[in-house]
C-alpha cells in the first residue's frame, strides 16, 4: 500500500487491490485474498465474532492470516515495501476491536498443509 490512501464512502477495499492486500469473510467470496487486482480463494475466511490475525514478516516479506488461532494456507510473499494495516466494514453499526498490535521477537507461522505463496 503507498504511504496513505484514503478510501472514499462506500468504497470497498476489493476496489484498490493494485495497492491492497484484503482478506474478505466468509460471506464474500468465501475468504479470498484479493490483491493486485487479482483473485486467489483457499482460506476459509472469517464470520462475526471470529478472532482475525496478520502476522507480517518484515525480513521474510510474508503477510500470514490467522483466524481464530488457525493459520490459512494463502499468504502473500515478497513484499518488501511499507505496510499499513487498515479495517474496512461494509454496514452500519459494524464494529471492530484491535486487540493488541505487537512487534514479535519471532514468527509463530509454520508450514502448514496445501499452502500457497501469492507473489506481491
Amino acid at each position: 500500500m503507498k504511504d496513505s490512501f484514503n478510501f472514499t464512502a462506500g468504497q470497498h477495499s476489493t476496489n484498490c487491490s493494485d495497492q491492497c492486500i484484503s482478506q474478505c469473510p466468509k460471506q464474500w467470496n468465501n475468504g479470498s485474498i484479493y490483491y493486485k487486482n487479482n483473485q486467489t480463494s483457499g482460506n476459509q475466511g472469517y464470520s462475526a465474532g471470529q478472532k482475525v490475525k496478520e502476522q507480517f514478516d518484515s525480513f521474510k516479506g510474508t503477510l500470514i492470516f490467522f483466524v481464530d488461532g488457525v493459520q490459512e494456507p494463502v499468504y502473500i510473499s515478497g513484499i518488501k515495501e511499507k505496510v499499513r494495516f487498515f479495517i474496512c466494514m461494509q454496514y452500519a453499526d459494524s464494529s471492530c476491536t484491535i486487540r493488541s498490535l505487537k512487534k514479535l521477537s519471532s514468527p509463530t507461522s509454520e508450514h502448514v498443509p496445501n499452502e500457497k505463496a501469492i507473489q506481491w
